[in-house]
């Protein structure tokens, strides 16, 4: 039987016990503390061949405190007693240098939680065989792959968070994690890079049905024929689910703290209106038991609640913080976003392609964030030039310029058909009037 000081648990009450007790001392009036314990296991592929597997833990302790008004905050490795009375007098210096605020707490008094989510241990035989189908499958189905980067990874986080007003939750997740790149190379050419992931509670299905793999998979295949636009046009875009996050991305990222503190949001006087087309139905779902990356309890110490973010495209919910929502006078989010899951529609993608007229099915943007209003321009990679309702050719790189805000405004059509990655659930969506060239 092990020594109580070698379970989690047992470690992480005593390591943070000491910490709280610091930093009471110390003179702080208000306190919060949070240490994870990581541990993967992980088989990576190189030239074809599972050649590695590695095993790392790491652990990380996390202080904040707030005296007159001033807070701090910093993360430490090393938890030795010495090293966690460092950190507290480290903070104390940081938070007396700071400038008061009073919007600065932490969470109320909540009932204590403990959560578990996912395989609590790897199935390194299912791993190893996932990952060996996998490449034999490319060599049947998709010779010409060359596969730059190969890795699937089981990773098991046990956290726990506590503060001086009794909050204490705990929480062990595991979960499977996958990541690719690669590109396709023949005797006269070489596609651009692409590349993607998942993550996963169960291995329950071949490598390549995971995600958007085996969509990708042929995509870099058919750039062999890439060819350059015929001409400047104005015209549909049709975003994939891999390109996504530019999107929503921007509008999640506009109802976050700071740009709504900083009054800078695009949305800032926009809840409960209409801000995107009515075909966008968005949620944010932490606690959706298909979620692998989900969360029960958020960084600033509140149990966290499925959210709509987007009804029909009205916005029913910023994403503030319980910092945020003081600063501003507005509502607390129930959590603080991630898991996104766009609704789907009604129509198939192969009819949204086929009534299109002109326009982009969009794999990958590349280009600077956009800027708050949401102008952007970006280059299309991994995209295709549709004309008469019929796909054309793969891209040559080819510039998209518009407005982010603009684009979501103009959804026209969303698919029924949805790319599940883990950590988000997206189908392919279609706007009018897109600037390509």
């Amino acid at each position: 039987m092990s020594q109580p000081s070698n379970h989690p648990d047992y470690t992480q009450g005593s390591t943070l016990n000491y910490t709280m007790e610091q930093l009471r001392l110390a003179g702080f009036e208000k306190t919060q503390c949070s240490l994870s314990s990581d541990y993967r296991q992980e088989l990576n592929v190189e030239k074809g061949a599972i050649t590695l597997l590695r095993s790392g833990s790491d652990r990380e302790l996390y202080l904040s405190g707030i005296i007159d008004q001033k807070k701090a905050s910093l993360s430490i490795n090393d938890l030795s007693h010495d090293s966690i009375d460092s950190a507290v007098a480290e903070l104390l210096l940081m938070a007396k240098g700071s400038e008061a605020d009073d919007a600065y707490t932490i969470a109320p008094a909540q009932p204590t939680g403990v959560f578990s989510a996912g395989p609590q241990q790897a199935d390194l035989e299912a791993m190893y065989g996932s990952l060996k189908t996998f490449l034999t499958y490319l060599k049947q189905n998709h010779p010409s792959i060359v596969m730059t980067e190969c890795s699937l990874d089981y990773t098991r986080i046990h956290s726990r968070m506590v503060n001086s007003n009794g909050i204490d939750f705990t929480e062990t997740r595991g979960n499977y994690n996958g990541s690719l790149m690669f590109n396709a190379k023949n005797d006269n050419d070489i596609t651009s890079l692409n590349y993607t992931g998942f993550t996963t509670f169960t291995l329950d299905k071949p490598f390549h049905q995971f995600g958007s793999i085996e969509q990708l998979l042929r995509s870099s295949e058919a750039e062999f024929r890439a060819q350059p636009l015929p001409a400047k046009f104005t015209g549909d875009l049709i975003i994939t689910p891999d390109a996504m996050d530019d999107f929503i991305g921007f509008l999640v990222g506009s109802v976050t703290d700071a740009p709504l503190i900083a009054n800078s949001s695009l949305y800032k006087d926009k809840l409960h209106e209409a801000v995107t087309s009515p075909c966008l139905t968005l949620k944010s779902l932490p606690l959706d038991s298909t979620m692998p990356n989900g969360y029960p309890f958020t960084s600033d110490g509140f149990k966290a609640e499925n959210l709509t973010l987007l009804s029909n495209g009205v916005l029913e919910s910023f994403l503030l913080t319980d910092y945020g929502a003081r600063k501003t006078g507005l509502k607390k989010a129930v959590n603080e976003g991630g898991c996104m899951v766009l609704e789907p529609g009604e129509q198939t993608l192969a009819d949204i392609i086929s009534s299109t007229q002109e326009g982009v099915i969009l794999g990958r943007l590349s280009g600077g964030a956009p800027a708050d209003k949401g102008d952007f321009s970006g280059v299309a990679k991994n995209s295709y030039y549709i004309k008469d309702g019929q796909i054309q050719f793969p891209l040559t790189e080819t510039m998209i310029s518009g407005n982010m805000a603009t684009i979501l405004r103009n959804i026209v059509a969303v698919s029924k058909d949805v790319v599940d990655f883990g950590d988000s659930r997206y189908p392919w969506l279609r706007s009018a009037k897109v600037n390509f060239s």
